[in-house]
């Protein structure tokens, strides 16, 4: 029986949230930042930041974590990594709402005992913060999601908005193209798309301007996402 090689499994699809819960989850921290207590308020302000950081630039919840004030940039709308998984630093690129939601959220920060950008508490965030923050957030918002699967959304958004896999690759930090692809998957609108303006060309029939995959995926309708395509 210790012989017996175990049965092979294709890769799988990667467990990007759906764009309707992502809309849901942006919901539910809104709803929670227009709330009169102040304590409150100011942790859906946190929430509202680090979830776009890694829902639009792909962060890991390590890199949001250890994020210091010096190593952002919101005027020129980048954030310096440093010493991430691998020991490699990058820059990466903020979109206009990350930008904005952090600029918010540093204006109501508070005293902290180091420079850190997010603090709960007065403290950075815990190593637990951000995966027990999406549960709380699920048990209102009914999306269940975790922050790997926000970082994989990222490289889906951002591939079906029309960037290309090594622009991804560059932003989420990884080694190898291979891995950033594992992290994707392409809507089936984009294949669509590109295979009605691939096959235009081929048979000349002049619909090599295929509808926009992004658009008609319809995702800039409550994602805050106007920008995203470029902002890598």
């Amino acid at each position: 029986m210790f012989r017996v090689e175990p049965l092979r499994v294709g890769p799988r699809l990667p467990r990007d949230v759906q764009l309707d819960r992502l809309r849901r989850l942006l919901r539910q921290i809104e709803a929670e930042a227009a709330s009169s207590d102040a304590g409150s308020h100011r942790q859906a302000l946190l929430d509202r930041a680090w979830v776009l950081l890694m829902l639009h630039s792909g962060l890991r919840s390590g890199e949001v974590r250890r994020l210091r004030l010096s190593d952002l940039d919101l005027g020129a709308r980048w954030v310096r990594i440093e010493q991430a998984k691998g020991l490699k630093d990058r820059i990466v690129r903020l979109s206009m709402e990350a930008a904005e939601a952090i600029r918010t959220y540093l204006e109501v920060r508070g005293p902290a005992i180091s420079d850190h950008a997010f603090l709960y508490r007065h403290r950075p965030l815990s190593s637990t913060y951000c995966g027990k923050r999406l549960r709380t957030l699920s048990e209102h918002s009914d999306v269940r999601t975790t922050p790997h699967r926000l970082r994989c959304s990222c490289a889906t958004l951002l591939l079906n908005a029309g960037a290309s896999v090594l622009t991804v690759q560059a932003l989420l930090g990884h080694k190898h193209v291979d891995t950033t692809l594992r992290y994707a998957r392409l809507y089936d609108s984009a294949v669509a798309a590109d295979y009605e303006r691939a096959m235009g060309r081929i048979e000349g029939t002049g619909h090599a301007t295929a509808r926009d995959p992004w658009r008609h995926a319809e995702t800039c309708v409550t994602l805050g996402q106007r920008d995203l395509a470029t902002a890598v």
